[in-house]
């Protein structure tokens, strides 16, 4: 009897759901008495100064060759303070045979019978050469190269096989946030790794960008945010005004501004002197944050976990959900293709592409990343 009840449920909120589909509206917040953002300066307004780690203070980042055969090791500090020892071994580098197309239309699956070196893709980005490297979880990165996988682990130096997030700088390093081992920078030859014992705020680095003028922030979850300059960290918390301690993505927009999306805080914006911090009492969808996006025209989209997406264009905040045609209400990752059609990956919904006909949606399993894993949407 319990199951019919719930069955006759579900069918009337799903055809509820279709109804209200057609008739809301995405509900624009300029009509709605809101708070003013909340700004503070660091250094005032009872703010603290951020916490300044020069590379003179503390201990040399470790740096480890990529061998070129097996032998060797390096050792690695756990929590404890104790030392583990980790053999060295060369990377796998794994040649594709022939591959017959799979599936509808001209989609081509890679998994670890290929090469890959796990099936649990967290996030991948598009090298300056061409190259594709994707995250995995717990099986460290895949560099592709149109024809084979190389696979790099912590047998090759790498930081942590838990990959949350990449980027590429301006000089063609490339920057891995891990789950728990800080972050890895890879020159091509060797990976060099940054803890807390270089000055990182954190070692779960779940977002990375690069701003402007070369400096590097990585969003760490649970000690804020990290600026390196190649020489010295400086970590902002909630101590100098930023929202929450825990970053899920970090963006610079078009005009140098930093945004940071936080689990719980809502989003800052950083200008260089001050945070100035947007939640639910400003207009924004939710307050804990999964992605961000600034599109060609300056709008920056915010995907939430839980909220669905808002759309702010530097006065209002527009929210779209599923009563608007989103397939699901929590947005892994947002990217805009070059008509300007905004791509949003959901967490179970699939993909759902916003057409300037409006919303239309795409059924498949969860999406983590379109285009790059930066977390940073450039």
């Amino acid at each position: 009897m319990m199951k019919k009840i719930w069955y006759l449920f579900l069918i009337i909120s799903f055809f509820s759901c279709k109804e209200e589909n057609k008739q809301q509206s995405p509900q624009a917040t300029s009509s709605i008495a809101l708070e003013a953002p909340l700004v503070l300066t660091p250094g005032k307004d009872t703010i603290k100064l951020p916490v300044v780690v020069s590379s003179s203070e503390v201990e040399n980042p470790k740096v480890i060759q990529i061998p070129i055969k097996d032998g060797g090791f390096y050792t690695k500090k756990k929590k404890d303070g104790t030392e583990i020892k980790i053999d060295l071994k060369k990377a796998i580098t794994a040649a594709l045979d022939t591959l017959t197309p799979q599936g509808i239309a001209h989609f081509t699956n890679f998994t670890t019978n290929d090469g890959l070196a796990l099936d649990g893709i967290t996030c991948s980005t598009l090298d300056k050469t061409g190259n594709l490297w994707f995250g995995t979880w717990g099986g460290g990165v895949s560099r592709y190269d149109g024809k084979t996988f190389t696979n790099y682990t912590k047998a090759q130096g790498f930081a942590n096989n838990s990959v949350w997030s990449i980027t590429e700088d301006k000089t063609g390093n490339l920057w891995f946030g891990t789950d728990g081992g800080g972050v890895s920078r890879y020159d091509g030859k060797a990976f060099t790794n940054y803890t807390t014992a270089q000055g990182l705020a954190n070692n779960v680095v779940r977002s990375i960008t690069e701003d402007k003028t070369g400096n590097l922030w990585f969003g760490t979850d649970g000690g804020g945010i990290s600026r390196y300059n190649g020489k010295t960290f400086t970590n902002y918390t909630t101590a100098q005004g930023l929202a929450n301690n825990i970053i899920s993505s970090v963006i610079e927009d078009k005009t140098g501004n930093l945004w940071f999306g936080t689990d719980g805080g809502g989003v800052s914006r950083y200008d260089g002197k001050t945070f100035t911090n947007y939640t639910t009492a400003q207009g924004l969808a939710n307050n804990s944050l999964l992605s961000i996006k600034e599109d060609k025209i300056g709008n920056l989209w915010f995907g939430t976990n839980g909220g669905g997406v808002s759309r702010y264009d530097g006065k209002t905040f527009v929210n779209y959900t599923i009563a608007q045609g989103l397939a699901n209400n929590s947005i892994l990752s947002i990217t805009e293709d070059k008509t300007g059609n905004l791509w949003f990956g959901t967490w179970g919904g699939g993909v759902s592409r916003l057409a300037l006909s409006g919303v239309e949606g795409y059924d498949g399993k969860n999406v983590y990343e379109l285009y790059d894993c930066s977390r940073s949407r450039k």
